[in-house]
């Protein structure tokens, strides 16, 4: 049997944290842990965003890990690659991470400056941090939220975070549907999964609606943790309401692993539950209609069933979509004008929806995509 550990929290109040995260981790400590000096933490920090927009993970819930590691003598990091080409310190003081690093003997690493391996999996190569391999113990915390590309972010999608700098632009351009970048995901997964030593998802604050960082803050009151990341991912989702093929990369992560569902074990107490009132139809429903549609005429009724970005009154000319749309389709602002989309250019990846920290990017919609979801 898998176990996927699940606990009530309703707040991120420090001492049940702790509780929480010591039940989870003890119950996994082995001798490889005990050997270890070093410790990584792999946070979600898409992007320089404040802990109760519940875009990244909070602060509090790292917070707990350090004083868990260090009570064990580890040596304690906390890094992850950002999104598009976001400001790295300016994500550190938003987000947190600097004042727990002033506060604890931790450090912070920017892993777009450390180096990669450049891995195979199948007919993908995939760019790949160094810093996978310098660490005894990888925890990967994971925030509990949609996504407008994939339907769902927790676990697995957070490994995208181990690709370093602007190859994540580079991949979103090669790979800019939904079917293609979920194989990219199960391909990360391979390569990197024997490395990651727990996974934790972060749902005390998390996200529904058009995710993963344009959504409506909800308070699920739940933190989620696995050592299968898989096993995870399946269980998160369910509670929000997604059933198994309404993510796409899940059931070939899965199966690689020759995981069961029936042989995932989880509290008895949530056998049955579900998360009230989620908006999960925003994401799930255009990506499932999508992946039917025979790839002979995908292209001709992508023109009917379209879905594109556009840039609202609301932007504030901060020029973050520009840096990070892969197919550079985004003209700069100047005194008068916002950015303007170029729609030949476009590859509706999403970046710019993604990156936007005044949630000005809109998605429109065409009749036929506003038909089914």
């Amino acid at each position: 049997m898998t176990k996927v550990q699940i606990r009530r929290l309703d707040d991120y109040n420090l001492p049940p944290l702790q509780e929480a995260v010591d039940e989870f981790l003890n119950q996994e400590f082995n001798s490889h842990w005990k050997h270890s000096k070093k410790v990584l933490l792999k946070p979600n920090l898409l992007g320089a965003f404040p802990p109760e927009r519940a875009v990244t993970t909070h602060p509090a819930l790292l917070e707990a890990l350090i004083l868990y590691f260090l009570d064990l003598g580890k040596e304690v990091w906390i890094g992850d690659s950002p999104g598009g080409t976001a400001n790295v310190e300016k994500v550190w003081q938003t987000c947190g991470l600097q004042d727990l690093a002033e506060r604890y003997p931790v450090r912070l690493l920017n892993l777009s400056t450390t180096g990669y391996r450049e891995l195979i999996y199948e007919d993908i190569s995939v760019k790949i941090s160094d810093i996978l391999w310098n660490f005894g113990i990888i925890i990967n915390i994971g925030k509990l939220k949609t996504h407008s590309l994939v339907g769902f972010t927790g676990a697995l999608k957070n490994l995208f975070g181990l690709v370093p700098g602007l190859a994540k632009s580079d991949y979103h351009r090669l790979y800019p549907n939904t079917n293609d970048f979920c194989r990219l995901l199960v391909a990360i997964y391979q390569l990197t999964k024997e490395y990651i030593s727990y996974s934790f998802i972060d749902g005390i604050l998390g996200m529904d609606g058009p995710g993963p960082s344009a959504g409506r803050v909800r308070k699920f009151g739940l933190l989620l943790g696995s050592k299968s990341i898989s096993s995870l991912d399946y269980v998160a989702s369910k509670l929000m309401g997604f059933k198994l093929k309404d993510v796409p990369y899940l059931w070939d992560a899965l199966h690689k692993d020759g995981q069961l569902i029936s042989d995932i074990q989880i509290p008895t107490s949530f056998q049955d539950f579900k998360l009230p009132d989620v908006d999960i139809r925003t994401v799930k429903m255009s990506n499932k209609f999508l992946r039917y549609v025979p790839r002979i005429v995908r292209y001709p009724f992508q023109r009917l069933y379209d879905r594109r970005p556009i840039i609202a009154s609301r932007c504030q000319k901060c020029s973050i979509c520009v840096k990070s749309c892969p197919a550079k389709a985004i003209s700069p602002p100047d005194k008068i004008n916002f950015p303007v989309i170029d729609r030949k250019k476009c590859i509706k990846c999403l970046c710019c929806h993604e990156m936007c920290p005044y949630e000005a990017i809109d998605i429109h919609k065409t009749l036929l995509a506003k038909m089914v979801g």
